[in-house]
């Protein structure tokens, strides 16, 4: 565990917070990579997301990051109170909460692409594959920071061997489940997944405005590597979730976590 990855001329740098900002490079790459490709099997929209990528990311990033600071505010530090004290701790580096900077850096996006007149079902594809590729990356930062952790396992005289330890905790270090870590791997299946599908979907696909019978399949698919991806993603939260061992507020009116209940209503919606 290293809350500190590394340090440069005294300057220390965090470790969730570094791999944070390899995880928004690495989801523009992908999207990126996935548009250059389906630009390069004919597909005319994927000319128009590229075009409003750079933007779209930096719109995205600080949509994610103020989102995720803003979501831990309300959920998390509790003892922050004002309008003025919240603006205040939006602008400093704390704890994050993963749903509120994605749903701010889709609302966003979403926003932006309408306003552009990108496609938003392939816009989707391209970012929800980016976006759980660069989940499982942030989560790497979490194992390291030792905050997000599980709950102990049963057996802390035998532990099994998956079992991991966060000596910074008040604990002392008791085994606990490797929860970062399940859903760091989770993301790169589905990543393998999304990219399956995303080539299913598109290759061969036609050109705008191109509406013959042998591509009808293409069309019809639009948008579901997004749709499959966003759906496996928060099932496999709600049941990680089952697991954590870190307080994280309640879902209004229930007795689940805030994270718990958004999932949940994705899966349901």
């Amino acid at each position: 565990m290293r809350p500190i990855l590394f340090e440069i001329f005294d300057w220390e740098v965090p470790s969730w917070h570094f791999f944070f900002v390899m995880a928004a490079f690495a989801a523009f790459f992908v999207a990126r990579f996935c548009a250059r490709r389906a630009e390069s099997w004919g597909v005319s929209v994927a000319t128009d997301f590229l075009d409003g990528l750079p933007t779209l990311f930096v719109i995205c990033y600080l949509g994610g990051w103020f989102g995720a600071r803003a979501l831990s505010l309300f959920v998390e530090q509790m003892d922050v109170q004002g309008v003025s004290a919240f603006f205040s701790e939006l602008f400093q580096i704390g704890p994050m909460t993963f749903y509120g900077g994605a749903l701010c850096a889709i609302f966003l996006g979403v926003s932006y692409c309408w306003w552009r007149r990108i496609s938003l079902p392939f816009a989707f594809d391209c970012g929800i594959l980016g976006g759980v590729f660069a989940l499982g990356i942030g989560r790497i930062g979490c194992h390291f920071n030792g905050d997000d952790f599980g709950a102990p396992v049963a057996n802390q005289f035998n532990p099994p061997f998956w079992a991991v330890r966060f000596s910074i905790l008040e604990d002392g270090g008791l085994y606990r489940y490797p929860v970062q870590l399940q859903e760091t791997f989770f993301s790169f299946f589905l990543t393998c997944v999304g990219l399956w599908l995303f080539r299913r979907c598109y290759f061969h696909s036609p050109r705008a405005g191109a509406t013959s019978a042998g591509h009808a399949n293409s069309v019809r698919w639009t948008g579901a590597p997004a749709a499959l991806l966003g759906l496996l993603s928060a099932a496999n939260r709600y049941v990680n979730e089952i697991f954590r061992g870190d307080p994280r507020g309640f879902f209004p009116g229930t007795q689940i976590s805030t994270s718990s209940g958004i999932a949940l209503l994705i899966v349901i919606s």
